[in-house]
């Protein structure tokens, strides 16, 4: 099981808030970057930057292009890469949102992970806990 703790932030509105980041490093063809991905069970798939999706080396397949909506009224067209995510020693492939602007978040979806992983957030005990079901 892997623990992490939540990260305290500063909102305009609310003050400080507890958000579950966790340490993530992103695998692509190329080579890895290590980045601090924000855990979304409501995002439907992890995205990344435009950035670091050249960085690493997703291949850039328009025929996959598409486009998310977030809660605000903008979305943000992306294409579908494949990436290796590694949590703590734990390695799974991943299908990513590369974002085709740069303006986003580093967003750790649903998709492959929450297969790959038991997600509990328990913001009561300041714990995010992540288990593969095998354990």
């Amino acid at each position: 099981m892997i623990e992490f703790p939540f990260l305290k932030r500063r909102s305009e509105k609310f003050g400080y808030i507890l958000k579950p980041i966790v340490p993530v490093s992103i695998i692509g063809p190329k080579r890895g970057v290590k980045v601090f991905m924000l855990l979304d069970s409501g995002a439907d798939i992890s995205m990344i930057p435009y950035s670091v999706g050249e960085t690493i080396g997703i291949e850039l397949d328009m025929s996959t292009r598409s486009e998310v909506q977030g809660i605000g009224e903008g979305s943000v067209p992306y294409v579908i890469g494949q990436a290796k995510i590694r949590i703590e020693g734990i390695e799974i492939s991943a299908r990513i949102g590369w974002a085709l602007i740069e303006e986003v978040p580093f967003i750790l979806g649903r998709l492959d992970v929450f297969r790959a992983f038991a997600v509990e957030f328990r913001e009561f005990e300041n714990k995010i806990l992540l288990k593969q079901p095998e354990e």
